[in-house]
């Protein structure tokens, strides 16, 4: 009856040999709607790549339209490690040196620009601290765009900006550049602007075109000024701890797909601008764009984001001029 045991002894072996190789499942958070550029190129790009390349053994699982919580809650998920990686804005500008540069308003001419200077080693280093300060694994550069303001009036002159009540994120520097402008600024989370579009809390809203339409908040605004005041990325954010227990192949796998997909993520916002704004036309939004005069009063009105960020980050102007240098 010495069988027993043997049998057990292996059973238990085999049962922990399946443990030991049980697939990895990274859950990927974003807070956009599932027709996003970003969600597209996630389950398109990221999901079948991981998935596919390591052969099963990583499994992706995407959490979209702010179901684990909007920016805040994504970051802090993933720093703390109950969340393997997240889609993200700026959030951590507070805490990391230079990432704070890319929203400086009027920065960037158009969206070759900005993917040159991502491209560049400027790129590499608005993040290099990131893991020392946050504790989070950058990935990959994606796309937001430039943002736009829609509201329920016409804004034509900086007069126009005075008594306006607009949701801006809740993001230092952000919040300061809305008050250069002359605006009122309500900062709100992102799944609470259509409510608060709707019962007048606030009378606009700014964000990127794609953001605008898939949230459909065109739908109780009026009109868009095109103002462009600020380029805002995606960054792909993955918890240190968690990039750390894959293996060499396993993180080249992850680390390629992220770049792929955030590659498909620019080509499908980009693209995306031009049937935004026919939404947007179909619906009856006005868009205004600025002729040059007023575009450089708002350039002008916000010069103070600039003096108040070289204060604090000694190295900051020399980045903003390398960045105005480059030619895409």
């Amino acid at each position: 009856m010495k069988w027993i045991p043997a049998l057990g002894l292996a059973a238990l072996f085999a049962v922990g040999s399946t443990a030991a190789h049980a697939a990895k499942t990274i859950k990927v958070g974003n807070f956009f709607p599932d027709s996003h550029p970003v969600n597209i190129a996630l389950n398109e790009t990221f999901k079948k790549e991981v998935e596919a390349r390591s052969n099963g053994e990583l499994k992706v699982r995407i959490f979209s339209n702010a179901v684990l919580g909007g920016d805040e809650k994504l970051y802090n998920s993933v720093r703390g490690g109950t969340l393997e990686m997240a889609i993200i804005g700026n959030i951590m500008e507070n805490e990391v040196e230079h990432v704070g540069i890319i929203q400086l308003p009027f920065l960037f001419n158009n969206y070759a620009h900005a993917q040159a200077v991502f491209a560049s080693p400027i790129g590499e280093t608005l993040v290099s601290d990131m893991t020392e300060k946050t504790g989070l694994h950058f990935l990959a550069y994606g796309v937001q765009g430039f943002r736009v303001i829609a509201s329920n009036r016409s804004i034509q002159s900086m007069d126009d900006f005075k008594g306006l009540r607009l949701r801006f994120p809740g993001i230092e520097n952000m919040i300061a550049i809305g008050k250069e402008l002359g605006a009122n600024i309500t900062p709100l989370p992102i799944s609470e602007v259509f409510s608060a579009l709707e019962q007048r809390v606030v009378d606009g809203v700014e964000n990127p075109y794609p953001n605008i339409v898939a949230s459909k908040w065109y739908e109780v605004t009026s009109h868009i000024l095109e103002s462009n005041h600020v380029f805002t990325p995606n960054l792909y954010m993955m918890n240190d701890k968690f990039w750390n227990g894959l293996s060499e192949s396993e993180k080249t796998i992850v680390s390629e797909a992220a770049k792929a997909a955030a590659e498909q993520e620019w080509k499908l916002l980009i693209a995306s601008e031009e049937k935004d704004k026919q939404v947007l036309s179909e619906a009856k939004v006005e868009i205004i764009v600025p002729d040059a005069a007023f575009k450089q009063q708002m350039i002008d009105a916000v010069q103070g984001s600039y003096d108040n960020f070289y204060s604090g980050h000694p190295r900051a102007r020399e980045i903003v001029e390398e960045i105005r240098a480059i030619k895409p």
